[in-house]
Parts: structure tokens; C-alpha cells; sequence
């Protein structure tokens, strides 16, 4: 069964919708970016909504006190490395807060850099899950672009047995294909469920029903929470 993760999570209205509609993560991203928030704010909006999703924090190429300092503040049940993090430093972070570690690695829209396969080996044995996103030079991610999903059957055979995370360019309207031909563990939707630049209630409630609607329903959590 495929899980849903609602990233770029900044209004208590959008975490309390995630909770309503029982969004499997909700994830707060403390990287630069429009969508950031800092550790002081993803902690009162966790603590203001009881019951919420698993909180996924998303970091690019954070240092451990980094980690630690927003840790201190927010509750999270996931660590999302977003940037050029190693393998060492994955497993330095996993023992380090004893949290489970989503390592996300880039994937070309049309094919290029899709060859993968011995990048993500160090990680097998040192992550939680694989997150796969679209690739482009200028972002760590957030693209809001779609790669080939015609590469993920092959992703999920290398990434295995880590849950497969896909991410860039979901959407309601697309998210039926992907969850009924490629069945990944865990997609990951922001831009996919906004509307000028903020999260939208409507996309999300349609985007969950389509997901019940193709896998059959949510059956607890997925691999690493």
C-alpha cells in the first residue's frame, strides 16, 4: 500500500487537515527554501495539533549541531537528508538520534543521471528508505518537475529492500498512474497539492481519495517510522 507524505507543512489549518485525512507524514522543511520553517515553528504547530502524521524533517546538507538544535525544539520521527550527504554521515545521524533516515537521491527527467545504482548502494545498508526525485542543477529539490517514472521498476529493484520513495511533480490528476502501475512505498507531494504557493485543502483531500481509491486504502505505516 502506498503512503502519503504532504511536505512543506507551515499552517496548523494544513497539519490539521493531514490529521483529518489521515496523511501517513507531514514534512517540515528547515533547508532554504520558500516552504522553510524554523525548528521554534514546526514545534508549536506539532504541539498545537495532537494526533498529527509522523513528522518528517527534511535538511540539506545539515550539520549534526544543526540536527540537534532542531530536535530539541520539534518532534521528529524521520530524518529526511535532502542535499549531498554521504553514507558515513547518514549512519553518524541514524545512531546519533536513533531516528529512522531517508536518504533522497536525484533522478533525471528523460533519463540522464538515472544510472543509480552504484550511488545508492553505500546507503543500503545504512538508511531507511530511498527517496528518488527529479533531478535539477539549481534545487536540492522541490522542483515540482516529474521524472520518468518508466525508471522506477529498476529503482526499486537497486534500492531494495529500503522502502521507495518518489517524489517531484505529483499530483491528483497523475498520482492514479503512479500508484497503480509502479506501486512505490511512500510518494511525496508539495507544489502537487498547492495553490499560489500555498498548501490547498481541496488538492489534498483529492489526492488522498485517488490514492485510497487505486491501492485500496491506508493500512498503517510505512517501512521506517
Amino acid at each position: 500500500m502506498t503512503k502519503i507524505k504532504i511536505c512543506g507543512v507551515k499552517r496548523i489549518e494544513t497539519l490539521r487537515v493531514l490529521t483529518e485525512w489521515g496523511v501517513d507524514y507531514a514534512g517540515f522543511v528547515f533547508a532554504p527554501s520558500k516552504r522553510q520553517v524554523s525548528a521554534g515553528e514546526a514545534g508549536e504547530l506539532l504541539r498545537a495539533v495532537p494526533g498529527h502524521p509522523p513528522a518528517v524533517g527534511v535538511f540539506v546538507n545539515p550539520s549534526l549541531q544543526e540536527l540537534e538544535e532542531v530536535l530539541q525544539e520539534a518532534r521528529l520521527s524521520v530524518i529526511q537528508l535532502h542535499g549531498q550527504e554521504s553514507a558515513a554521515f547518514c549512519q553518524q545521524v541514524r545512531e546519533l538520534f536513533s531516528l529512522p533516515v531517508w536518504k533522497a537521491l536525484a533522478v533525471g527527467r528523460d533519463g540522464e543521471r538515472s544510472d543509480r545504482r552504484a550511488e545508492m548502494e553505500p546507503y543500503l545498508a545504512v538508511a531507511d528508505g530511498l527517496l528518488f526525485d527529479t533531478y535539477d542543477p539549481s534545487l536540492a529539490g522541490g522542483t515540482g518537475k516529474r521524472f520518468s517514472w518508466e525508471q522506477i521498476p529498476q529503482l526499486k529493484q537497486w534500492s531494495a529492500p529500503l522502502p521507495c520513495i518518489v517524489a517531484g511533480g505529483i499530483h491528483a490528476g497523475n498520482v492514479g498512474e503512479l500508484v497503480d502501475t509502479y506501486q512505490p512505498a511512500v510518494i511525496d507531494v508539495s507544489s502537487g497539492v498547492e495553490t499560489a504557493g500555498e498548501k490547498d485543502t481541496e488538492k489534498i483531500r483529492e489526492l488522498v481519495e485517488r490514492v485510497r481509491e487505486y491501492d485500496g486504502g491506508k493500512n498503517g505505516t510505512a517501512a521506517g517510522a
